[in-house]
């Protein structure tokens, strides 16, 4: 199976999503594609956070940019003192230093993936399967297409709810009983295709967003693993779940903002970091 990697090193937790896969399947990965800036091309992490700030409130801007420091200190902290250890996978770096550990090639993106550039050269791959690491722009069909076994995504809410942006904070704002993730094909709508795998996640009485975040990152790695490994075996069996056009979020609002600071709600704490710093999978209770 060739496979090819669309990663976004900008957007916290990544690197704990593709460990587990970079590590087995660095062999049948053709190259790992790393996203031009955050969102797309044409937004800087200064434009976005000003976006956030005026759609969302600054305090929850700052929440944002907080959670992405603090994983990105995270990773320098333990990349200066070798902390990351092979054994029981307890390693934190960026994409693009992943795939060059493994001998993966790895491709700086200019621009935009849909660009004729990146797509004439994922076409001369010939990949069976895509996956995206936190990959943000949105994907067009001339890309969608290019692979025969489909591209495949990881998104932190329970399919078909909490479409778009924030879906743990907009999980938690709504007092959701469940919380979790889903693994599923993209086809051209946003968060609307067939889903491969959803899982449930446990959460923690006054848990952070940032913590069940990181928690469903790993796990989710994981079970992208066993995902790979079944489509390995021919299982490409889908869960018959209707999806459906409602429960779309974009940032969130500022009332929502408030509204959850209200309810006594964390957004990221401490001890959040503190778990990326001294990371070991095995601590995270699932």
């Amino acid at each position: 199976m060739k496979i090819v990697i669309l990663a976004n090193d900008d957007i916290p937790y990544s690197g704990l999503l593709s460990y587990p896969v970079l590590k087995k399947f660095a062999n049948e990965i053709s190259g790992i594609f790393i996203q031009d800036r955050i969102l797309d091309s044409n937004t800087t992490t200064l434009g976005l956070f000003n976006k956030v700030k005026k759609k969302s409130s600054l305090q929850f801007a700052i929440f944002y940019a907080r959670e992405i420091i603090n994983y990105k200190i995270a990773v320098l902290i333990r990349r200066i003192f070798h902390m990351n250890k092979h054994s029981n996978d307890c390693y934190i770096e960026t994409n693009a230093n992943l795939g060059k550990m493994f001998g993966i090639p790895v491709f700086k993106i200019e621009g935009s993936i849909n660009d004729e550039i990146w797509l004439n050269k994922i076409n001369k791959i010939k990949p069976d399967l895509i996956i995206c690491i936190r990959y943000a722009e949105i994907l067009k069909n001339s890309l969608l297409t290019i692979p025969n076994g489909g591209v495949i995504n990881f998104h932190p809410s329970l399919l078909p709810k909490y479409k778009g942006m924030a879906p743990i904070f907009q999980a938690l704002l709504h007092n959701e009983n469940e919380i979790g993730f889903s693994l599923h094909y993209i086809d051209e709508g946003i968060d609307t295709g067939k889903i491969i795998k959803r899982q449930k996640i446990k959460t923690e009485k006054n848990e952070s967003v940032s913590h069940i975040a990181i928690r469903a990152h790993v796990v989710a790695g994981y079970e992208l693993l066993s995902i790979l490994n079944n489509l390995k075996k021919g299982d490409k069996k889908t869960e018959q779940i209707t999806q459906d056009n409602g429960n779309y979020f974009s940032w969130p609002e500022k009332k929502d903002v408030k509204k959850f600071m209200q309810s006594n709600k964390k957004y990221v704490e401490f001890r959040d970091f503190l778990s990326l710093v001294f990371y070991n999978p095995r601590n995270l209770k699932i």
